[in-house]
């Protein structure tokens, strides 16, 4: 297994983290991104421990510095069930996108060198199912109710991990956003 394998793994598992709400209000979500906010740009940074979390060459605002950012935003802008299906859209998605483009696909999907169709293929098949459970069992949405947000939100994330944004921003942002406000139209 590689770093940037382990680095997937870890955006992946984190999740999990969604499940949580079950049993605690969304303030307590909130604070928990919080507090990966100020670990992840104050305290990681200046305890040197920064390497192995992001990539090597990655601009300052990174993948990790954005996850519990755009989690944030999803949690406080947007319906519990509506935040949780774009971060598993977010997390899972765009983790599997990654470990199966990279792994197995072929470069040079829609003009990105650094893209792959398995890769796009994979992030909509593990991002629909992972926005569609959480809705249902985090949201407490029906699931014949869930499935269509999660659909759009699934679509909607896909083609935003797409665009080439990464020159002015990590796309965990856009991804989780885009899935966010997919899901919010669709029901």
């Amino acid at each position: 297994m590689t770093r940037e394998d382990g680095r997937q793994f870890l955006h992946f598992s984190i999740t999990g983290c969604a499940l949580l709400l079950l049993w605690v209000d969304p303030w307590v979500g909130w604070a928990a991104c919080a507090a990966a906010i100020l670990v992840q740009w104050v305290v990681l940074p200046l305890a040197g421990m920064r390497v192995g979390l992001e990539r090597e060459g990655e601009r300052w605002v990174s993948g990790l510095k954005m996850y519990p950012i755009a989690v944030l935003v999803v949690l406080v802008a947007f319906p519990l069930a509506t935040a949780v299906a774009a971060w598993g859209v977010m997390g899972v998605g765009d983790a599997a996108s990654n470990l199966i483009g990279r792994n197995f696909g072929k470069p040079g999907f829609v003009g990105r060198q650094d893209r792959s169709l398995l890769g796009s293929f994979a992030f909509f098949v593990t991002a629909w199912p992972a926005a569609w459970a959480l809705a249902c069992v985090v949201g407490k949405m029906q699931m014949n109710e869930a499935w269509l947000p999660a659909l759009a939100a699934a679509a909607a994330g896909t083609i935003a991990e797409l665009l080439p944004l990464q020159r002015w921003i990590d796309d965990n942002f856009p991804i989780a956003l885009t899935a966010a406000l997919a899901f919010h139209f669709a029901l």
